[in-house]
């Protein structure tokens, strides 16, 4: 009876081990699931947040993210830059022409008495170059008014030689580096308002005419953006 007990206690001690070996096999494969499993979702939540940021105007044109990183939103540019405004304050009689609201002011000791709407060069920004299709920027004086209702001038266009195309007079600006900019009237009123000369300023006629009876010789001009 001893030596079948000793057999029955030893079958149970094997059995139990036996348990014990499963269920650290099972538990250790629990673990390597759920640790595959939980690398996979960090992989899948970079992949989304990769697409986002590559797909959606999130904060600009965003680039993809590495792995692990989190997106931020970026911080609001910097308010633009307030362009200088010309000494209004000043004595006599000026011009600011704003090229960007096609605008030409006419101040008196520093008050605006008249505005008048204008034409600009066919190109935006300050003149670098002959033939660019710019007016220059900066502060000029007025060096001659000629009279030039008979000036003829050739737009390129195959119309050839076009009378009037400056209108009844051509105030010309004193701009270093560049030579034929002024201020002048046009044979197209409905070119106003757009930029379409070669450099210079045009204003109606009737407009240029008034303009002509209120400005001399040595006064400024400012040309600005």
């Amino acid at each position: 009876m001893g030596i079948l007990n000793d057999c029955r206690a030893k079958k149970k001690i094997r059995a139990a081990l036996l348990i014990l070996w499963a269920f650290a096999v099972v538990s250790g494969i629990l673990v390597f699931v759920g640790e595959r499993y939980s690398a996979w979702r960090r992989g899948d939540d970079s992949r989304q947040a990769s697409e986002v940021a590559v797909g959606a105007p999130v904060s600009g044109d965003a680039a993809p993210l590495p792995p692990g990183w989190r997106m931020t939103p970026s911080p609001k540019p910097a308010p633009p830059t307030e362009r200088a405004e010309p000494d209004t304050a000043r004595h006599g009689t000026f011009l600011v022409i704003d090229k960007s609201s096609y605008s030409l002011v006419l101040y008196k000791d520093g008050k605006a008495v008249k505005k008048y709407r204008i034409a600009v060069g066919r190109n935006t920004g300050d003149k670098a170059r002959v033939g660019d299709m710019r007016t220059p920027e900066g502060e000029f004086p007025i060096v001659q008014i000629q009279k030039a209702s008979s000036w003829t001038h050739d737009f390129g266009d195959g119309k050839g030689q076009v009378k009037g195309a400056y209108g009844p007079y051509f105030i010309r600006l004193g701009t270093p580096g560049w030579s034929g900019i002024g201020i002048h009237g046009t044979h197209a009123p409905g070119s106003i308002g757009t930029n379409v000369t070669e450099g210079c300023i045009r204003l109606n006629n009737r407009d240029l005419l008034e303009l002509r009876g209120m400005v001399g010789v040595g006064d400024r001009v400012v040309i600005r953006n």
